[in-house]
């Protein structure tokens, strides 16, 4: 009885030891800059900047973020999409039209109390849509072009927010559609800023893994 016993607590660790393993080999590869072949450098100057506000109070108390372009261009976002899953399925549409465009920044709270800034509706100017995408079942994804994820160095929130306290910074990089990119893109948020960004930069050096999210049109942008 009591080598039976033995026996079957051995069984029962071994298959504990081998749901363990069979989860750690299910879970999704984390993503980083290398990982998105995105170019990387120490010397990482911005492309363009800007100062966006939040506010905790409704708008009696403005917070400025101070907002830094650091790379626009196009690239594979297979690693992005791969983390996203399901969430990236309408996707698979665009596909035929190339790299997906990004645009990474660099936004750091210049304020008194902590900010999230919210990325779902920073767009880029729809005169880039490719050709046949004005009508049609595409239509939506460029008219307006906002993005369809972020990635960030920290875990997103909702409407593709990032959490920043006063006086860090964080790093987000938008994925949007295929574009016919310019040498330089017109970007911003209506009503509030834009800016006319060159094409190529480099991301700062990013510490620990990147954390991707979808940006969704529910999150309040016009339709």
């Amino acid at each position: 009885m009591i080598e039976r016993a033995q026996r079957r607590r051995r069984a029962a660790a071994l298959l504990v030891t081998a749901l363990t393993m069979a989860a750690c080999g299910s879970a999704s590869a984390g993503l980083d800059a290398a990982s998105l072949g995105l170019p990387v450098t120490g010397t990482a100057v911005a492309l363009a900047t800007a100062t966006v506000s939040t506010s905790p109070d409704g708008g009696i108390y403005r917070n400025p973020d101070h907002l830094e372009v650091m790379l626009v261009g196009r690239h594979s976002v297979d690693a992005v999409a791969a983390q996203l899953g399901n969430a990236s399925s309408s996707w698979s549409q665009l596909r035929g039209l190339g790299q997906f465009t990004l645009v990474a920044m660099r936004i750091r709270d210049d304020g008194k109390v902590t900010s999230d800034p919210q990325l779902f509706d920073l767009q880029m100017a729809s005169d880039y849509a490719p050709p046949g995408t004005a009508n049609g079942p595409l239509r939506h994804f460029y008219h307006p072009t906002y993005p369809l994820a972020v990635v960030a160095d920290s875990t997103p929130g909702d409407s593709c927010s990032i959490h920043l306290d006063p006086g860090h910074s964080g790093v987000a990089i938008l994925v949007y559609p295929p574009v016919n990119l310019p040498t330089t893109l017109v970007w911003g948020r209506l009503g509030d800023f834009v800016l006319s960004v060159p094409v190529g930069g480099a991301l700062p050096p990013l510490a620990g893994p990147l954390h991707a999210e979808a940006c969704s049109r529910s999150a309040g942008a016009p339709a």
